[in-house]
């Protein structure tokens, strides 16, 4: 079973943007995500996906870590240098998927590494589980910001 933030009104519509150059790949990920309620967003490439991270905020981002111009790490390095996507779960699709590979990448700071060729069931499972991370780093985040930020009075709302 996928677990899905909820809300009081159901459940929550979730964001994955998929850093993709394959369009066959883009194809295969909106027929794992058919049925979902989820949104699909797709960038050919590392720049164009910074800057959709940056402007759409993604619950969660796949990136293929074999794409052309900046690499997967440049591209992670870049979202975690800005307060808007350094939250963001960021997976990374592979295809060398050996256990030192994984680990490099892992310790590079990608919350997962799935292998390519993409199957269905773990990726789906890496979906739930990063979004269970984005909604926990949502809600610690909306208890900082709550717990540090003085309600104004009515004379300073004027």
């Amino acid at each position: 079973m996928i677990a899905r933030a909820t809300s009081r009104t159901g459940p929550r519509r979730c964001t994955l943007l998929y850093v993709e150059d394959h369009a066959e790949s883009v194809i295969l990920m909106k027929t794992l995500l058919e049925g979902r309620k989820d949104l699909l967003l797709h960038a050919a490439d590392a720049k164009l996906g910074i800057e959709l991270a940056r402007t759409q905020r993604p619950d969660a981002i796949l990136i293929n870590v074999d794409l052309a111009g900046p690499s997967a790490p440049e591209f992670l390095k870049v979202l975690r240098a800005d307060p808007a996507t350094e939250a963001i779960p960021v997976m990374a699709l592979a295809a060398g998927a050996a256990p030192e590979a994984i680990v490099k990448r892992l310790e590079a700071g990608f919350f997962q590494v799935l292998a390519k060729p993409l199957r269905a069931e773990p990726f789906l499972e890496a979906f739930a589980f990063a979004l269970e991370f984005a909604a926990v780093e949502r809600s610690e985040q909306n208890a900082l910001t709550s717990r540090f930020v003085r309600p104004r009075t009515p004379k300073e709302s004027r």
